[in-house]
């Protein structure tokens, strides 16, 4: 008799326990994923090219304009300049803690210049920061909200070098 009670309970407990095992090692699978099937990873820089426009003037504009949105300007200890500006609350609560430290978002500008064809690539690296110029500095991989957020602060930097470039041409309609 308690043969045959220990023969039910490891087959009632080895068919049971098989699709639990299952299901958890499916579960972790999922889990350990960082990246979602067919989704891809973030992009972290953002590019943008200029025609007529040398390095210089560029750079020089580009620096004026971040200082004029409230971005704080540091270096790198490779000599790279970097604008840095305070994120939202969310993202000091999300990425940071509920005091400190703050949250940056960071542009950091990379330029080069095609003197051929008179063309200026500029390059921004975007990303998140805590604990800003401390020996505890973290980088922090930038969001979608981050992205074009970044986006829309260079698109209109953007929209402001052509308007400078087409007030410069004389239109086809006035007369000399």
């Amino acid at each position: 008799m308690s043969f045959l009670f220990i023969t039910m309970r490891n087959q009632s407990l080895f068919t049971f326990s098989f699709p639990l095992f299952f299901l958890i090692v499916t579960c972790c699978g999922l889990i350990a994923c960082q990246t979602p099937y067919r989704q891809s990873v973030p992009q972290k820089n953002l590019t943008y090219r200029y025609t007529g426009w040398p390095e210089k003037s560029v750079e020089r504009l580009l620096f004026q304009y971040l200082d004029s949105k409230n971005f704080l300007i540091s270096e790198s200890r490779e000599g790279t300049m970097r604008f840095d500006r305070k994120g939202s609350h969310w993202d000091t609560v999300k990425y940071g803690s509920f005091l400190e430290p703050a949250v940056w978002l960071r542009l950091e500008p990379t330029f080069n210049e095609d003197k051929e064809s008179m063309q200026t690539t500029l390059s921004i690296k975007v990303s998140l920061i805590t604990h800003r110029l401390s020996s505890l500095e973290e980088e922090i991989t930038p969001g979608k909200h981050h992205m074009e957020e970044a986006n829309e602060i260079l698109g209109y930097f953007e929209r402001m070098m052509l308007q400078s470039v087409s007030s410069n041409t004389p239109s086809p309609t006035s007369e000399d």
